[in-house]
């Protein structure tokens, strides 16, 4: 007899779960049910929509029309969320390492971001900085990095500790409050920029699509280079400072390495981005990268697995001489996405260990024909997909590109990629 009570319903699979459960299948080594779709952005979401890059640097809200359209567009498995640094705290703070669009330079409103290699550690500072890395920061780093920050050159924090109230007079000093103040306001316009980007991550993640991109961390030695250093001045210090040099990346790694994970946690995130630049083979020798490069990434790469976070590791320019060195991690548990390797190389060496990322290079979408798009589409799936732990990006962050392009390698991923 058949029972005339209703069939029972068959639970239906949220899509951003199934977005999930595809890229971690591929992170895990493991095939998917196709190769997952995570292209990288950089002003893309403005050039390409009618958003000048200024519009975006000054409210990040005006981007969620173009996300949108993206989504609707090109259904990505992985998002990268929308990043673009907020002009109005970099113009409070007098920031000096960068210039954007519209700043005092004279750049235009479509001028992308651009960081200034800045020495902010001279030869003569390395013991100071060494000895104590958070007075060096407070009275000679950040007035110098932020000429609103001036003040804080008149702080002693040994001072400040002392049995005597008097000991804090210094902070009721003119260029003091005026440095503190800024620092606050400063602190306020970020934080409103962030709120912002949790906005958009949130839109996003409601319709379906897992983001990566808003928690972010260095390598310790591209921070130190970047930020304290200056990033030639430290490729130099490998071998004309090679003991302080490393003293002092792993002083700046205590710090960083914890604030980036809790960073990352608070927020949330299921991913860490980790865009490297100074461990290229143009900038670094193999052995230089064996002994001052990999110990903190590797430190980096271990903490945030420990934290339960999948580090997607952008590898900027040529990385042909050292995949044997990062193939050293906990199996299936890190993202190597690569600008330029030889990947069939890769495939060998990292397949065990690491899921690679990229294969199409941006200059193809930006210029190439659509056939050599499909082809080279084609290419890279033959070479990396096979056995899983792929995932299909590009080479260089993208800014502004052929949509007939973009359309041709999409469908080609989806109709190709098919495990």
């Amino acid at each position: 007899m058949i029972s005339s009570a209703a069939s029972p319903q068959i639970p239906q699979i949220p899509p951003i779960a199934i977005r999930n459960q595809r890229v971690q299948s591929s992170v895990a080594l493991r095939e998917p049910d196709v190769v997952p779709f995570a292209p990288t952005m950089n002003n893309y979401y403005a050039l390409n929509y009618g958003v000048t890059i200024r519009d975006a640097m000054t409210d990040l809200l005006c981007l969620a029309g173009p996300l949108n359209k993206f989504i609707d567009r090109y259904d990505p498995d992985l998002l990268n969320s929308p990043t673009f640094f907020p002009i109005p705290p970099m113009q409070l703070s007098g920031y000096t390492a960068a210039r954007w669009a519209g700043s005092r330079e004279g750049l235009g409103p479509n001028t992308p971001y651009q960081y200034v290699d800045r020495q902010y550690l001279e030869d003569e500072d390395y013991d100071e900085f060494i000895a104590d890395p958070s007075r060096f920061i407070l009275k000679k780093l950040l007035p110098k990095k932020h000429t609103e920050f001036a003040g804080l050159a008149l702080i002693d924090l040994q001072m400040l500790c002392g049995q005597s109230i008097y000991n804090l007079a210094s902070l009721g000093l003119p260029p003091v409050r005026r440095a503190l103040e800024t620092m606050i306001k400063t602190g306020e316009l970020i934080m409103e920029n962030l709120a912002q980007a949790a906005r958009l991550d949130m839109m996003c993640i409601e319709r379906g699509y897992p983001v990566f991109g808003g928690a972010v961390a260095l390598c310790p030695f591209d921070e130190f280079a970047d930020y304290v250093r200056g990033l030639l001045t430290a490729c130099l210090d490998c071998i004309t400072e090679p003991d302080r040099l490393r003293l002092a990346v792993e002083r700046w790694g205590d710090v960083t390495i914890p604030a980036a994970i809790a960073g990352a946690k608070m927020q949330r995130a299921e991913y860490l981005f980790i865009p490297l630049h100074c461990g290229t083979d143009e900038f670094m020798s193999r052995e230089n990268y064996r002994k001052f490069y990999w110990p903190p990434l590797k430190r980096l790469l271990d903490a945030a697995i420990e934290a339960e976070l999948t580090p997607f590791v952008l590898c900027e320019g040529k990385y042909f001489t050292r995949l044997d060195i990062i193939s050293d991690v906990q199996a299936g548990k890190v993202i190597y996405c690569f600008e330029n390797t030889d990947f069939s190389q890769a495939k060998k060496i990292l397949g065990a260990s690491a899921c690679i990322a990229g294969g199409m290079p941006t200059a193809y979408l930006m210029s190439g024909s659509r056939q050599r798009v499909v082809d080279e589409t084609k290419r890279m799936l033959d070479i990396c997909a096979p056995g899983g732990g792929f995932i299909m990006s590009n080479s260089l962050a993208l800014d502004s590109v052929s949509a007939e392009n973009m359309d041709a390698w999409r469908e080609t991923i989806l109709a190709y990629g098919k495990y």
